[in-house]
C-alpha cells in the first residue's frame, strides 16, 4: 500500500532572516534536500547514481507553493512528501512542512521531469524509477485528509 515519505528538518540559523524566521527561498532549498533524501533513503536510488552514473537529470519544471505560517530558528519541522501523479516523462508530488503541534507552515506541489543529461531532452521515466515512485503514490484527498488529522 502506498504511503507518504516523512522526514524532519531542523531550522538552522542559515535558513533565517534577521527577524529569526525562515526566509522563503530557503524553503525551496529544504524541499530540494527532502527530494534528494527521499530518492536516496526511501527509494534506494541516489541522485549521484541517477545523475552521474545513469545520466538522468531530474529538474523541477513547476512549483506552486503556499506559505501558511512562519517557521522560526531552532524549530523542528515535519516534512511529508507524497506522489500525486506519474506521467510519461514526469511526476508530480505534494510536500508539506509542519511545525510543532502539526501547524501547517508550507504546502507545495512540484513537477519533476526526467531528462537525458547528454542530449538535454526529456526522456520517459525509467521502469525502475516508475516502480519506486508508485510506492509513494497517495491520492490528493488522502494527502489533504492526513494533513487535517495530523
Amino acid at each position: 500500500m502506498a504511503a507518504a515519505f516523512e522526514s524532519q528538518v531542523q531550522v538552522l540559523f542559515r535558513h533565517c532572516d534577521p527577524a529569526g524566521i525562515v526566509f522563503y527561498p530557503r524553503y525551496f532549498e529544504m524541499v530540494n534536500d527532502l527530494v534528494e533524501q527521499w530518492f536516496d533513503q526511501a527509494m534506494g536510488l541516489s541522485f549521484h547514481t541517477l545523475h552521474v552514473q545513469r545520466r538522468i537529470g531530474t529538474p523541477t519544471v513547476s512549483v506552486q507553493c503556499d506559505f501558511t505560517a512562519p517557521s522560526r530558528w531552532n524549530e523542528t519541522l515535519r516534512q511529508v512528501l507524497a506522489v500525486q501523479r506519474i506521467g510519461g516523462a514526469s511526476f508530480r508530488f505534494n510536500v508539506r512542512f509542519e511545525g510543532p503541534g502539526g501547524q501547517l507552515r508550507l504546502s507545495a506541489c512540484l513537477t519533476i521531469v526526467t531528462m537525458d543529461l547528454d542530449r538535454m531532452k526529456a526522456v520517459p521515466l525509467p521502469a525502475d524509477l516508475r516502480e519506486r515512485l508508485a510506492a509513494y503514490l497517495v491520492p490528493q484527498e488522502e494527502f489533504t485528509d492526513s494533513q487535517r488529522t495530523g
